[in-house]
């Protein structure tokens, strides 16, 4: 569904379409926490990365680079910007950049901040980058494959932030029960890409 989809069922189900702000700000919200709701392949993220110049170590602001930007889910070295057969590097958090010996690990990244180091153990310049990203939940730009392929675990969530915002808590409890179910099946759906 579209956005404007959306909103009609929402104001069908709640029959309060004198509550237009709050009922996008409902969509939005529950739009972002479907989304939230596992690690879904569907939401994953593929770009190319090109650095200036051939290093051993390399920084990327990934929040510039992906401004909807979730979580890591892979990097490795390229040869060139598209190429795709690059080492893997092993995503650490800060305090495991040494190992045993208390020397410095290679092909390997951390987050600093917003900033991704990569420490690399051979000179690259570029990479290939995957991530999970959240979906675009601007007015004009509203982009949701929940909402396109599970919507109504969108519209139940909306529908029982709406509710309860307004002091109507049996309504609001209703639609818990109805959202609980649509994210089962969301999640039946979604999880797996091949189905048995």
């Amino acid at each position: 569904m579209t956005l404007n989809e959306l909103i009609a069922e929402v104001y069908t189900l709640t029959n309060r379409p004198d509550l237009t702000a709050e009922t996008l700000s409902a969509i939005k919200a529950a739009t972002l926490k479907a989304h939230r709701s596992d690690f879904y392949s569907k939401d994953i993220y593929e770009t190319g990365i090109s650095f200036g110049s051939l290093e051993y170590r390399q920084g990327l602001d990934y929040i510039t680079l992906i401004s909807n930007f979730r979580a890591f889910k892979y990097l490795r070295k390229a040869d060139s910007a598209i190429d795709d057969t690059g080492v893997f590097f092993t995503v650490i958090t800060p305090e495991e950049v040494i190992d045993s010996y208390g020397k410095n690990r290679t092909d390997i990244a951390y987050v600093a901040g917003r900033t991704l180091e990569m420490r690399s153990s051979t000179l690259f310049q570029y990479g290939l980058l995957g991530c999970y990203v959240l979906p675009i939940v601007t007015t004009n730009g509203y982009s949701s494959w929940v909402a396109e392929q599970n919507p109504f675990a969108i519209i139940y969530e909306a529908c029982r932030v709406i509710f309860k915002s307004i002091g109507y808590d049996q309504q609001s409890s209703t639609f818990t029960g109805l959202l609980s179910e649509e994210y089962e099946l969301l999640k039946m759906s979604a999880v797996a890409d091949v189905g048995y």
